[in-house]
């Protein structure tokens, strides 16, 4: 066999392998949400099986998923935009300083969002406490910016800076100023890395389980949370968290498929130099 056959073949079967390590428990999860709780502990496991919608008739008609998931969404919303609004100036005027000043500065906000959540969860809870914000998705919203804030900046400050600065001083030499200059030139050629940016941020905010577990009691919780709440305390229910899980899986899925392009693109912006 030609070596370029062999070298060929080496990574089809290592992509088919790979392929199957993500995508066999997610498919397992699926399956395991149509069956009952004897049915799943079967041993061997059964390929073919009688089907039940009954796990998903429980989770909708139980009154908990809807609300569980109307917050998730609410608060991945509010996490990505008020992230990008705070973030693309402060990625920009970080990108322009290239002195002291600003190194410091964004490696301060950078060692913020390196902050285990361990570490900042008690102050967090005091502090929501006495604004009288416990179980509110404010709290939750909150919280997560601390973190999505400075992740979305130092990624778009990278983008900013490998952007060729040709650009924006053929449109000052047009007239334009720094902020029209960012809005009609930067902005636009940074849509790709903005679109994983927020990609990012969003698949964060739905799938962070500590501070909304803490700062949430029954009204805010979030799908994670819920998730926990149903596990119960002396037997797992498996059968109803296959499927609340498979259907928590849905919007992140959905979001990412349609802004798949400018997620590949923009996470291999600047990864080949001409």
């Amino acid at each position: 066999m030609p070596e370029s056959k062999l070298k060929l073949l080496v990574i089809y079967t290592l992509a088919i392998v790979a392929c199957f390590i993500v995508v066999f428990p997610i498919a397992w999860l699926v399956v395991s949400s149509f069956k009952t709780m004897f049915q799943i502990f079967q041993i061997p496991p059964q390929l073919i099986f009688q089907p039940t919608l009954d796990n998903y008739q429980r989770l909708f008609f139980g009154g908990q998923l809807m609300n569980a998931f109307t917050n998730s969404l609410i608060v991945s919303a509010i996490t990505v935009t008020v992230s990008l609004v705070l973030a693309v100036p402060a990625a920009y005027s970080l990108s322009r300083l290239n002195n002291a000043v600003g190194r410091n500065v964004s490696f301060w906000i950078i060692s913020v969002r390196m902050a285990p959540a361990f570490a900042v969860i008690v102050p967090y809870f005091i502090i929501m406490y006495y604004l009288k914000l416990i179980d509110t998705i404010w709290a939750v919203a909150i919280t997560y910016l601390v973190f999505a804030i400075p992740f979305t900046t130092w990624l778009l400050k990278i983008t900013f800076e490998e952007l060729p600065k040709e650009l924006e001083e053929s449109a000052l030499i047009d007239g334009a100023t720094k902020t029209a200059a960012l809005f009609r030139v930067i902005l636009p050629n940074a849509v790709p890395m903005i679109a994983s940016a927020s990609i990012l941020t969003f698949v964060l905010a739905w799938n962070e389980f500590l501070m909304a577990f803490i700062l949430t009691s029954r009204d805010a919780r979030t799908v994670p949370v819920l998730i926990t709440a149903l596990s119960g305390t002396h037997k797992l229910d498996w059968p109803i968290m296959a499927a609340i899980t498979t259907v928590s899986m849905i919007p992140a899925f959905l979001f990412i498929t349609f802004v798949q392009r400018y997620l590949i693109k923009g996470l291999t912006m600047g990864a080949v130099k001409t």
